[in-house]
């Protein structure tokens, strides 16, 4: 990831010359500006659906250019990362970078001779495989899954439970947040399940746009197809949009979806057991 972001810095802003460092390299007899690129804290827990890597990118302008050059150079860099989808050139993996701020002050760096500024960008979904959970499939998301694609079509990607290591926008995500078997009769039990979608669009109209398709088509058609073979529905009970959320982090969609489940069938309907935890106190 550091490589690819280094070689895209390095073609889109001509006049920093390639100067594109590490920070164990050598910046005395180098020439301005440059920029150093370093790796920040990662996020992968607390119910994030993925990995979160963060970058900084420190601006290094001559003292004797002034801080509106610093301002040009900092502009140049958002541009060149804000919003990107790029390839690294070592794994393949595609990752998505935006801007998420400048971290302090402007500051004059009297060691290096400079005027400096850092800024800070986030690389969703760069999971490697083999750090990913494979979680349990479940039916229904699989079957919202397909709803999804055909209502978006292509280019539109649809992934389930966790954002993939490799993922190119625009996307959707969607993953199980709840359910819970609700009051039926003797015979049949009411399951409900509440999903969580992510909508990640190659821009803030593109996922408003298909937010807003997505939820109020939800609504309009009422159902989605579980098993058309055996002529099994799940019923829409609820369908909400928030346009504030984090698209990658929190999800801008909440679901809430049923079916009537006879009583011998419910175990097929209920989530796969994963861990279970035992503690036997003696006295």
């Amino acid at each position: 990831m550091r490589h690819a972001i280094r070689q895209c810095l390095s073609a889109d802003i001509p006049d920093i010359g390639g100067r594109v460092l590490e920070p164990h390299e050598d910046y005395a007899s180098i020439g301005k500006p440059y920029l150093v690129v370093r790796q920040g804290r990662e996020t992968g827990s607390g119910g994030f659906p993925g990995f979160r890597r963060r970058y900084e990118v420190e601006l290094h302008e001559a003292g004797t250019a002034g801080f509106d050059a610093l301002d040009r150079l900092a502009a140049a860099v958002i541009r060149s990362l804000d919003e990107r989808s790029l390839t690294d050139p070592d794994t393949g993996d595609v990752f998505f970078c935006r801007y998420i701020g400048s971290f302090g002050r402007d500051r004059v760096d009297e060691e290096r001779q400079t005027l400096s500024r850092t800024l800070r960008f986030a690389v969703d979904a760069v999971q490697p495989a083999a750090m990913a959970e494979t979680a349990p499939s479940d039916p229904w998301l699989e079957a919202v899954a397909a709803w999804t694609a055909a209502q978006l079509g292509q280019p539109w990607q649809v992934c389930l439970n966790e954002w993939p290591s490799s993922y190119d926008r625009p996307a959707v995500l969607w993953r199980l947040d709840g359910w819970e078997a609700g009051a039926g009769n003797a015979a049949a039990l009411v399951v409900r399940k509440r999903l969580i979608g992510h909508v990640a669009g190659r821009s803030d109209q593109e996922e408003r746009e298909a937010a807003s398709r997505l939820a109020s088509s939800l609504k309009l058609d009422g159902k989605i197809v579980l098993a058309e073979a055996d002529r099994r529905w799940l019923a829409v009970e609820e369908s909400k949009v928030s346009f504030g959320a984090d698209p990658v982090r929190d999800g801008q969609l909440a679901v809430v979806l049923s079916r009537r489940v006879k009583r011998e069938h419910f175990a097929t309907d209920a989530p796969l057991m994963r861990e279970v935890f035992f503690n036997e106190t003696r006295s």
